[in-house]
């Protein structure tokens, strides 16, 4: 899911360049639009302006952080990376004034670290912002929640997202788009832990408010109606799960592109929706697009990839292809062992799913190994 970044509305940034403001502000409204095309068009001009003009400080770090979180939410993640590291360092020379701007930044910065798997490099950063930023820290405590449920870290994450509730309603409002992303990163801290339920209840608040706030067609909407899907498919609801699922499907392809890594969720979504009604002819191919963009957009070594091996997997066992999913099953923990750590839930999950195709093919010390290992660890 997209996290809470910054977009800065600048102020008057130099001499002889007056327009600057109004064009940043109307790149600003066309990227809350989901207008991305035109809204990088206008970026990118502000930000040769502000190179060109030889002001350092705060006009050039607000340009490159703008632009930089545009390409994060275009899912160009390698080329937001430098760009938030040169407005870090550009918010330094404009001294102690631009602190706060800088922690901002940093919060972006550890945000896309967090997209891209880096857990690691992604919670200290947050931990540094935070005191910079107080008391408007929501935005903040919503994007550590999401860390901590990608870690498997669940009581951590609920209680980050609980926080961003709280302060996002008392400073911006419960209809407030604040609100709405922490209603939903909650919501999916439930889905994690199977409290289907609660899960749908705040995720369906946060669709309402987003429906109003940016309309049915914008992609924080579509990632909503994709979590609710996925949940309404948890509790074997398919007929409920499966237009919410093609709506956002539709949603992000027409607003992203067909290959931006959100697109890749939603084809998974999909796929897991058709295995469910036994339509494997159609589910496979989801599953494969979804992975391939995975692999070429984020690493064929990220979190995501080994989602998108395991869900193959199962797939396969349930076809009786046991070698087939074995080799997908050893790829994904190879991964989420060197992201998450051995002894993390998802780790051992996908341990057990092993255990099981081993079991299939007569294998039964390999899977009490297995087993075994998963109960010293606890």
């Amino acid at each position: 899911m997209k996290l809470s970044l910054l977009i800065f509305c600048a102020s008057l940034a130099f001499a002889g360049q007056a327009d600057w403001q109004q064009r940043m502000q109307e790149a600003n409204r066309l990227d809350r639009e989901g207008r991305y095309t035109e809204a990088q068009e206008i970026y990118v001009a502000a930000l040769d302006e502000a190179e060109t003009s030889g002001v350092a400080g705060g006009p050039l770090a607000q340009s490159l952080n703008n632009l930089a979180a545009h390409y994060f939410h275009c899912g160009n993640y390698a080329l937001a990376e430098p760009l938030y590291r040169r407005a870090l360092e550009a918010w330094k020379t404009g001294g102690q004034e631009f602190a706060r701007d800088r922690a901002f930044t940093m919060n972006n910065l550890a945000t896309l670290y967090r997209a891209l798997g880096r857990y690691s490099d992604a919670e200290p950063l947050y931990a540094a912002a935070l005191p910079l930023l107080e008391p408007d820290t929501g935005g903040v405590w919503n994007n550590l929640a999401e860390l901590y449920r990608a870690e498997g870290k669940y009581d951590k994450a609920e209680s980050a997202a609980r926080k961003s509730i709280q302060l996002a309603e008392r400073t911006d409002g419960p209809e407030s788009a604040r609100a709405a992303a922490s209603l939903h990163t909650l919501g999916v801290v439930y889905e994690s832990l199977q409290r289907y339920d609660e899960a749908l209840a705040l995720l369906n608040r946060s669709r309402q408010i987003r429906e109003k706030l940016f309309g049915a067609g914008h992609p924080l909407t579509a990632t909503t109606l994709g979590n609710m899907a996925a949940v309404l498919n948890a509790q074997r609801r398919i007929a409920e799960a499966e237009p919410l699922a093609l709506q956002a499907l539709e949603i992000r392809e027409k607003a992203l592109g067909p290959d931006h890594p959100d697109v890749a969720v939603s084809l998974n979504n999909l796929a897991q929706i058709e295995r469910q009604q036994g339509r494997y002819v159609e589910a496979e191919p989801l599953y494969r697009r979804a992975l391939a963009i995975w692999e070429n957009k984020l690493g064929r070594d990220h979190p995501d990839v080994a989602k998108g091996l395991c869900n193959l997997a199962d797939f396969y066992h349930e076809r009786g292809r046991d070698l087939a999913a074995e080799n997908l099953y050893l790829r994904a923990l190879s991964i989420l062992q060197k992201s998450l750590g051995a002894g993390n839930p998802e780790v051992d999950e996908v341990s057990r799913r092993l255990a099981q195709v081993y079991r299939a093919q007569g294998r039964q010390r390999k899977a009490d190994h297995i087993d075994a290992a998963i109960s010293t660890l606890r």
